[in-house]
C-alpha cells in the first residue's frame, strides 16, 4: 500500500484571534506549506451554511487535511507537530515529557478556555434567563482569575511551558494571555508576570509576527502594550 504524498495539502479555517491562533502559528512555524480561509465567528460567517457543510459543528480551527476535516485545538496541535518532527514543537509520542504537554492543553481547553467562555458568551450557559446570565458572568470571571494563577504557578522558574524550548503549548498559551486584556473583561486580574514573561518570548518569534499581522489584516485588533510595538528582536526556527 503506497503512503500518501507528503506534505498533505493543509487549508486552515480560523477567526482572527480565536483559539484558532494557536495551530495557525504552529502552522507558520512548522515550515510546512499551508493556505488559510478566515472564518469570522464575530460576525456569524461560521453559521454559514458553506460552512456548515464543510464543518458540521460550526466551529473554528478546523484544518482540512487533503480533504479531510479535523477539529479542535489541541488535535491540529498535536497533529501539526507530529508532521515535523525534527521541529520539536512537541516532545515525541511515549514520553513522560509529551504526556505533560498534553496535561498542559488540556487544561487550557477545559479550564482556561471554559471560564473565558463564560465571561465572553455567558449566554452558552444561561440562555435568555438574565439574572442567570449575570451569575454565569461572574462567576466566569472568578473561575478565569483561579486559572490564570494556576497557569502562573504551573509555568514555575523555566523560559516556556515545557522547559527551555519553544512548543505548541506556548503558542496555545500565548492566545489567552491576549485574551486577558479583552474590552469584556470587568475587574482587576491576578498578577501574572511569569504569563506575561512567556508571551513576550513568544512574541519575539518571527512565525508568530508575521501570523498575527496576517489575522489583523482580516480583522483588526488591539494587542497588549509591550505588544504595540515592533522593536523587539525577531527569532525563527532554523
Amino acid at each position: 500500500m503506497n503512503a500518501p504524498p507528503f506534505p498533505p495539502e493543509l487549508i486552515l479555517y480560523y477567526s482572527p484571534k480565536a483559539c484558532s491562533l494557536a495551530p495557525h502559528i504552529v502552522l507558520e512555524e512548522s515550515g510546512l506549506p499551508y493556505a488559510t480561509r478566515s472564518v469570522n465567528i464575530r460576525t456569524g460567517e461560521h453559521l454559514r451554511p458553506e460552512y456548515l457543510q464543510l464543518n458540521p459543528s460550526g466551529t473554528v480551527p478546523a484544518l482540512s487535511i487533503d480533504g479531510q476535516i479535523l477539529t479542535e485545538s489541541q488535535a491540529l496541535l498535536s497533529y501539526l507537530a507530529d508532521l515535523v518532527p525534527e521541529r520539536e514543537l512537541l516532545p515525541r509520542p511515549g514520553t513522560l515529557a509529551r504526556a505533560r504537554a498534553h496535561e498542559w492543553m488540556n487544561f487550557i481547553s477545559s479550564s482556561l478556555h471554559a471560564a473565558y467562555r463564560s465571561v465572553f458568551r455567558p449566554q452558552s450557559y444561561g440562555g435568555d434567563h438574565p439574572e442567570v446570565v449575570e451569575a454565569v458572568r461572574a462567576q466566569g470571571h472568578e473561575r478565569l482569575a483561579r486559572a490564570l494563577q494556576t497557569v502562573e504557578r504551573r509555568l514555575g522558574d523555566t523560559p516556556y511551558a515545557l522547559g527551555d524550548a519553544f512548543s505548541a503549548v506556548d503558542a496555545y498559551l500565548f492566545v489567552f494571555y491576549l485574551w486577558s486584556f479583552d474590552e469584556r473583561l470587568s475587574g482587576e486580574m491576578p498578577p501574572r508576570p511569569r504569563y506575561r514573561a512567556l508571551a513576550q518570548r513568544v512574541w519575539q518569534r518571527g512565525a508568530v509576527r508575521r501570523v498575527v499581522a496576517r489575522e489583523r489584516g482580516v480583522r483588526a485588533y488591539d494587542l497588549p502594550a509591550e505588544m504595540a510595538g515592533a522593536d523587539a528582536p525577531l527569532v525563527d526556527l532554523a
